[in-house]
C-alpha cells in the first residue's frame, strides 16, 4: 500500500466527516477508536487524538510538533532500532532514506 501523509488522512477524515454526519458524530465521540479502526491498526496508549470542528467565526491553524534539543534519540540509539524484518522475512524495512519519522503505516480507509 502507498505511503500517506499525515495531511492527507486529514484531507480524507475532514472529507468523510462533511459528508457523513454518522461518521462525523462518533469521529467527535471517540476520535482516537476511529482514527485506529479506519487506519486498522492500534494506536498507542501514549497518543491522545483530539477533533476540534470549526464554526462560521472561529478558525484553528494546526502547527507542527517540533521537538526540542534532547528529545530525539542519538545516531548511536537510532542504530540499535533502526530496520528489521518481520516473521516470515519476506518484507524488509529500513528507516535509512526516511523523512521525518520513520514508521511503516499502512491505512485502510473507508466511511464508517
Amino acid at each position: 500500500m502507498a505511503d500517506v501523509t499525515r495531511g492527507e488522512i486529514n484531507d480524507i477524515v475532514a472529507q468523510f466527516a462533511t459528508q457523513n454526519k454518522e461518521y462525523r458524530d462518533k469521529l467527535m465521540a471517540d476520535p482516537k477508536s476511529v482514527l485506529a479502526k479506519q487506519m486498522n491498526q492500534e494506536l498507542p496508549d501514549w497518543l491522545n487524538v483530539q477533533v476540534v470542528q470549526e464554526t462560521a467565526d472561529t478558525i484553528y491553524l494546526v502547527l507542527p510538533h517540533v521537538p526540542q534539543e534532547g528529545d530525539e534519540l542519538s545516531d548511536a540509539d537510532l542504530e540499535m532500532v533502526a530496520g528489521g524484518k518481520d516473521e516470515d522475512k519476506n518484507n524488509t524495512y529500513t528507516c535509512n532514506d526516511a523523512i521525518g519519522i520513520a514508521t511503516r503505516v499502512e491505512v485502510n480507509m473507508s466511511a464508517v
